[in-house]
């Protein structure tokens, strides 16, 4: 069997060869550390209505309880930039990660290629797939793993590739050596993200509170918009972008190399017209497979009433 290190060598080559932007490893030690830190960000009231994060945290603190054994912790970055047409102003609009296929189900099949290969070609291993589907501090994993370090903005940055990646990690029973070494912060005194943020949802230390954020409020937030949010919403509908759109280090996005990945054709650019001709069945039958259904459509019913002055006319037209 290869030396250690040789084997994070063929592993990362295989990654990229499945069309992953970045692999690294770390050691699955636990989060003991951060446990005080986060139950109190838990009892703070900041994960708002996100109840699912007070659930398993012995489990997220310690990856040997997702996975017997746990030695390695193998971290993987996958690009979902596609160039978009320019936005039109008054169109409602989608963040990018959720206008192709539903990152979830592409990155965990890739995943599970990349795993089958490892058993394949160097030994048995016991291990597993995430990317986003259980308690996983997949960001520190990922900086942990020399991938890139976490901005101001709360997202996982890469060097000369900027932010718009999804995050996935194999976690298998195997002690894996890496010359990773761990990206330092790059942010410096830029603060474009936090000046650009409409809600004011960036504390400036790459943490936030959610309950300020967009993307919470149209789609993990299930009850009313609080009318203090008025105006500040920037046409956005499902998610946002803003944080990412501002940041230099976004300057210049690689293109995904993943098919999948890519924009549905006629869902990078839609107007207010677009959903008055649906209604719940043909919003999911459009949407079906891609993130939007998360909100579903009563969800994006709510975020239109709230984003038009005329909200509750354009809600009744189109019911």
């Amino acid at each position: 069997m290869p030396e250690s290190i040789e084997i994070a060598r063929l592993i990362e080559q295989k990654a990229f060869d499945l069309g992953f932007s970045a692999c690294g490893f770390a050691p699955a030690d636990s989060f003991k550390e951060f446990e005080t830190e986060y139950r109190k960000w838990l009892s703070s009231g900041k994960a708002g209505e996100m109840n699912y994060l007070a659930r398993n945290v012995d489990v997220r603190l310690d990856p040997g309880k997702l996975v017997e054994g746990a030695k390695t912790i193998i971290s993987l970055a996958a690009g979902y930039y596609f160039p978009l047409p320019q936005h039109t102003p008054g169109n409602p609009r989608i963040s990018r990660y959720a206008l192709g296929e539903d990152y979830h189900q592409v990155l965990k099949s890739l995943g599970k290629e990349l795993l089958d290969w490892i058993q394949k070609e160097i030994g048995p291993v016991n291990g597993r797939i995430f990317t986003d589907s259980a308690p996983v501090f997949e960001r520190e994993w990922a900086r942990r793993a020399g991938i890139g370090w976490i901005g101001k903005n709360g997202c996982l940055i890469m060097p000369s590739q900027g932010s718009w990646f999804f995050l996935a990690e194999i976690v298998i029973g195997s002690e894996i050596r890496s010359e990773t070494m761990v990206v330092p912060d790059r942010c410096g005194n830029c603060t474009s993200c936090i000046e650009a943020c409409p809600t004011r949802a960036l504390a400036g230390d790459g943490s936030m509170d959610p309950r300020k954020c967009i993307s919470y409020l149209t789609i993990e937030h299930r009850s009313d918009i609080p009318d203090e949010f008025h105006g500040q919403w920037q046409d956005w509908i499902f998610g946002c972008d803003i944080c990412q759109d501002v940041c230099p280090w976004n300057n210049k996005p690689k293109k995904s190399s993943i098919n999948e990945l890519q924009p549905r054709p006629g869902l990078s650019e839609i107007d207010r017209n677009f959903f008055r001709n649906q209604n719940a069945s043909s919003f999911g039958q459009i949407f079906d497979g891609t993130p939007v259904v998360r909100a579903g459509w009563s969800g994006i019913l709510r975020n239109f009433e709230f984003l038009e002055k005329d909200g509750s006319q354009f809600y009744n037209l189109i019911n």
